[in-house]
Formats: structure tokens, sequence, C-alpha cells
């Protein structure tokens, strides 16, 4: 019985044991179990955790970006508006307080200094009442806030919460807000003013993210202010310059005016002086033809001579009275011109017979150029004769011998161009404005020997102009010249 319970017992003990064992197993597997569990929980919670903050993060930078988004939109909205005027008033008066609130502030103030007192004065606001801000005016003026901003070159940012205490803090109350950003306006390299944007709730203070959104704001104020003082500028001296050409087209009215009259005068009195040189110069003519045929006695060789010379020089005087005589009648517009069709071919042929002579004995070459079918002009035959014979007897004058004087005769549109070119001495270049300028003569040693009035040119060039014609002139000393001149075909 006792080897039989002994037995028993070590069985029931094994057993026990055994149950013990798979107990305290299962008891160890369960406490690993729970801290797998409790480590997973931990890690879930801590990722949570991650989450949580970095989806407040993300919030944050997303509204950040939204109102940066809207701030940079309603500053391109602005921009458009601003580069619309050119008058500082309308500048300032754009910047309300509905584009203030789009920016993200709740007040502003744009301060620009006064001119000559050098004062801070307030052009533009948003959020505050009047009264307000003629004490804000006159405290900034008091501190002389200006002079302390206009040191800084980029925005500054001052907020409750800064540890730094100076005399901004007493702007925070001064503006009634929690936090401001404020920047200089500086045009043409002087600080002119300057720009305040704050916020009054500790929630929606402003941070350093808004300081570019005040950059732009400065730099589009800036621009808007300098176009518009440009423009003042330019404007005023467009006036101004508008002013003085008013002022110098009466005087230059005026002085034609006078020009006029003095022409005139001068006409007329050429005109009277002539004719009353007409009568003693005809008489002086008669006597001596009188004279020189010995009705009134014998005349000896000697006589004669002085005669001669007498009855010459009254024709060159005589020539010379004609030649004011008719400059006087054609600018006091009394000469008519006797329109008629002439031929061109026959002209030319008449007017060579005529210089011929001249032509010979100096031995010049004479060339006759055509280049046109056309034949015909309507013109004054006398006068279109002088012009001819003006121009080629000063061609022939002023060539040396063995030299060419030629004729070109070209069809232009609806005008006939001639041209009388020589070989001979030319123009100097200080000269050449004053070729038609009646009694002129160049101041040259051949000019001087060959005698003249030096009313050749200037008769030409108004007979050519009383045609409806022009007349110039190219030349080169010691090589020539070429007159050209035009008339109309019909």
């Amino acid at each position: 019985m006792n080897i039989s319970y002994i037995i028993v017992f070590a069985l029931v003990s094994c057993v026990l044991f055994m149950l013990y064992h798979i107990e305290i197993t299962k008891r160890i597997k369960s406490e690993k179990s729970n801290k797998k569990l409790q480590d997973i929980v931990d890690q879930l919670d801590n990722q949570a955790k991650i989450i949580i903050k970095t989806d407040l993060a993300l919030n944050k930078v997303q509204e950040d970006l939204d109102r940066k988004i809207t701030g940079l939109c309603t500053l391109h909205e602005i921009s458009r508006k601003l580069s619309s005027t050119f008058n500082i008033d309308n500048i300032f008066g754009m910047i309300n307080q509905p584009f203030v609130l789009k920016l993200g502030f709740s007040k502003l103030l744009i301060t620009l200094k006064e001119n000559p007192s050098g004062l801070m004065a307030i052009k533009s606001s948003a959020g505050y009442s009047d009264a307000e801000i003629k004490i804000i005016e006159t405290e900034f003026n008091k501190i002389n806030f200006a002079s302390f901003l206009f040191k800084k070159e980029k925005p500054m940012l001052v907020n409750r919460l800064m540890e730094s205490i100076d005399r901004r803090w007493n702007l925070l109350d001064l503006l009634k807000v929690e936090s401001f950003l404020t920047a200089p306006i500086i045009v043409r390299e002087e600080s002119i003013g300057f720009i305040i944007a704050g916020n009054t709730s500790m929630y929606g203070k402003i941070g350093e993210n808004d300081t570019e959104l005040m950059s732009i704001l400065t730099g589009l104020v800036e621009t808007a202010i300098e176009s518009a003082k440009l423009y003042t500028e330019l404007f005023g001296s467009h006036r101004e310059l508008e002013r003085r050409v008013a002022d110098r087209t009466k005087e230059l009215e005026k002085l034609n005016e006078e020009l006029k009259n003095l022409n005139k005068m001068k006409s007329d009195f050429i005109s009277s002086v002539s004719h009353e040189l007409r009568t003693p110069l005809t008489s002086i003519k008669g006597y001596a033809s009188i004279l020189m045929t010995g009705k009134l006695g014998n005349v000896l060789p000697a006589q004669k001579e002085r005669l001669e010379k007498i009855d010459k020089h009254s024709n060159s005087l005589v020539h010379l009275v004609n030649n004011l005589l008719d400059i006087a009648r054609i600018e006091s517009g009394k000469t008519q011109m006797t329109m008629q069709n002439i031929s061109v071919k026959e002209m030319l042929d008449s007017i060579v017979d005529i210089i011929t002579p001249q032509i010979k004995e100096k031995n010049i070459s004479l060339k006759i150029n055509s280049k046109t079918k056309f034949d015909t002009i309507k013109a004054d035959h006398s006068q279109i004769e002088r012009i001819f014979l003006n121009l080629l007897s000063n061609a022939v004058k002023f060539t040396p011998e063995k030299g060419t004087v030629s004729v070109d005769v070209e069809e232009k549109d609806d005008v006939i161009q001639f041209s009388i070119e020589d070989t001979g001495i030319g123009i100097p270049p200080q000269d050449i404005s004053k070729v038609f300028q009646e009694f002129f003569r160049a101041d040259n040693a051949l000019d001087q020997k060959i005698k003249g009035s030096g009313l050749g040119l200037s008769l030409v060039k108004k007979i050519v102009e009383a045609h409806k014609g022009k007349i110039w002139f190219n030349s080169e000393l010691g090589k020539g010249s070429r007159f050209t001149f035009t008339l109309p075909k019909y």
C-alpha cells in the first residue's frame, strides 16, 4: 500500500508539476505578449503624436502659404492700379481698408516728408480715425521716429514678445497694435517717408514671413511715386517748353513783321532811287552820244575816248538800275510774268548765240546735253533768258581759258531741270550761304578783278521762285560750280 501510495503520489506530483509548469509557461508567454503589445501601443501613440504634430505644422504652412498667395495676388492687383495713374493723391487713395485686410493686416499708415518743413505727414491710412491720425502724426514728429527708421535698409518687425526695450514700445500703444512692420520709402536714393502695417490681435501677430510682402508693397509705392514725379516733371517741362515756344513764336512773328516792313521800305526805297537815277542817266547818255557825233563841234580823239567811257559806264549804271528795279518789282509782286509756251531748244539756241562771243574770247568749250523729249515749258521768255544769261555769263567769267561750261537738261516728274556747270575757281565754303544775297561778291582775287554789282544771282533766284521753281548749287573751291534750277512743265 505504501509503495502504491508513493507511486500514486509521485504520479500525482508529476502531474501537478506538469500542470504548474504549463501554467507558468502560459504566464511567461502572456507577459511577453503583453509587453510586445505595450510596445506596439507606445509606438502607435508616438506615431500618432508625430502625425498630429506634422498635421498642425502642415496646417500652419498651408495657412501661411494661403496668406502669402492672397497677399501676392492683392499686391499684383494694386500694382496694375498704381501703374495706371501718375497722380500721387490717387496712388494713396488706392491703398484703402479692403486692400489692407487682404494683405492680412488690421491697420496701415503711409507717411511722407513735407517740403520744405521736413515734418512727416500721414498721406494714407486704414483702421484709424481722423483724431487718431492727428495724434500719431504729432507723436511721430515729436519722437523723430523717421530719422530712426531711415537708418534701416530692410523692413523692421516689432511685437510685444521682443526682449529689447526702447522707444519702439511706445509705438505699439500709440498705434494700438500688438505687432507691426515698418519700412522706409526710398525714391532716387533719398528716404522720403515710411509705411507701417500692424495687427491688433496677438493670435494674428505679424511674423518674419510678412516682411517679403512689406518689401514688395514698399517697392510698388516707391515706383509709383517716382513715376508720378517724373511725369509731373516731364509735364511741367513740356508746359514750360510750350510757353517758351509760344513766346518765341510771338517774338519771331513780330520780328518777321518788322522784317517785312523793312523789306518793303527797302524795295520802295530802291524803286524810288532807281527811278530818280534813270532820268539823269538818260541825260548823261544822251549828251555823251550828241558830243560823240560832233554836232556840237569837233571832237578830238582823247575827248572821244573819254566820251566812250562815259557811255560805257552809263550803260553799266543803267543795267544796275534795271536790275534793282526788277528785284524791287518782283519782291513787291508788281511784276507780272507773261507766261507762254516756250521751246526749250529754240531758247537755248538763242542764248548760245548771245553768249558765243564771250566763249570764243576765252577759248572755252560749251556743251549742251539734253536728256528730255519734252521740249515745251510755260514761262516768261524774257525772264528765262535773263536766268540763263546771268548763270552762263558767271560761268564764263569765272572759268579760266580752255575750260569747259556745260548745260544739262533733264526731265524730273512735273518739272524740267536745268544745270549750268563750269570748271572755274569755285566758291569758298564760308561764302556758300551768301551767294544769293543782294550785292554779295566772294572775297577772292579773281572776283574782285571782275566787275559786277552782285545782283545777278539774287535776281535769278527771285525769277525762278516767281515761276514756282527752285534753285540750288554745289561748288568745290578750285574745281568749279554747278548751278541747278527747275521750272514747271505746265
